[in-house]
């Protein structure tokens, strides 16, 4: 399989059967590629238990004749062809790469899908967006992987007030149509599972629940994460760091080395070391960040001498 699948819109829209709609906007489905998996499920810094939920989702793919034709279970389960995984738990906790590492261990090709990618604002265009990217994945033996699956998979209006709610349960309906059509793997990630209709609930063999990460967990990725060509002072304590990170996951671990770094850096040039003061003071600014920014909760002690007189 080619790693950069090419843009369609490289090439004549007769070639692949698209045209622009009647206002001009160029296909969506130009800007769908096929992408490489660059690392296996042995790569991924998991729980135990998370880990053996994934294999058995492989399981499932790699031995499906044995499943539904020695087993018998075709007998029962009329969308046998159907491999559908959710990963889902907090931000930065490693979903992405999870998916790519599924697609990396049954060896084919991933297609990544946000809702941005394929909605419209003209009537009609974001169910063919749909279908077109299974249609592209079943043509190339692709697994299918959708980001931010919530808004994807989120639940159908029973309120029907304008054009634009009518134009969501068509999405979600279509969605639902292909994902029982569709003989692949599917694999979804989001942040906010709970927003997802039941029906799509159903359809969905495994949810993995990502974690963040355990005490274990956090000192391999500690390890892993900083570099082996950073420059780093003999005082580096992961017990320390494993402490301090209690609760952060390893995105938030990411963001504590690079600002550890770039501290090190501005202080003394390309000679400088990142010691475990960097990155002390780097996991308590992105800590604090996380409390304070994007954290609705944190609103509610703001206080009349908070804010200026100007906005009272």
């Amino acid at each position: 399989m080619p790693i950069n699948w090419p843009r369609a819109a490289t090439k004549p829209a007769a070639d692949h059967g698209e045209q622009t709609n009647s206002n001009g906007e160029e296909p969506k489905m130009s800007t769908f590629q096929l992408k490489q998996p660059r690392w296996g499920l042995d790569s991924v810094i998991l729980p135990d238990h998370t880990r053996q939920e994934i294999k058995a989702a492989l399981t499932k793919v790699r031995f499906h004749h044995v499943l539904y034709e020695d087993w018998g279970l075709g007998k029962v389960d009329a969308n046998c062809g159907r491999t559908s995984v959710n990963l889902y738990g907090p931000p930065g906790t490693g979903k992405t790469r999870c998916a790519e590492a599924i697609a990396h261990e049954l060896d084919v090709p991933l297609i990544c899908v946000n809702y941005a990618e394929i909605e419209s604002k003209y009537v009609g265009e974001t169910p063919k967006n749909i279908s077109a990217v299974f249609a592209l994945a079943k043509e190339k033996g692709a697994a299918l992987f959708f980001d931010e699956a919530d808004s994807i998979l989120g639940r159908r209006l029973s309120s029907v007030t304008q054009s634009a709610d009518h134009g969501v349960n068509v999405s979600r309906s279509v969605m639902l149509k292909e994902l029982d059509e569709f003989s692949g793997i599917s694999l979804f990630a989001s942040n906010f599972a709970a927003n997802y209709d039941p029906a799509f609930v159903r359809r969905i063999l495994v949810h993995v629940h990502i974690p963040l990460p355990d005490e274990d967990n956090r000192d391999a990725l500690w390890r892993h994460l900083i570099p082996d060509q950073m420059p780093t002072a003999d005082d580096i304590d992961f017990a320390k760091l494993v402490a301090i990170s209690e609760g952060l996951a390893g995105g938030d671990m990411v963001n504590a080395i690079i600002q550890a770094a770039t501290s090190a850096l501005s202080r003394h040039g390309v000679e400088a070391t990142v010691c475990m003061d960097d990155l002390v003071m780097a996991t308590a600014s992105v800590r604090k960040s996380k409390a304070s920014v994007g954290n609705r909760s944190s609103q509610l002690h703001i206080t009349e001498e908070s804010v200026p007189i100007s906005e009272i």
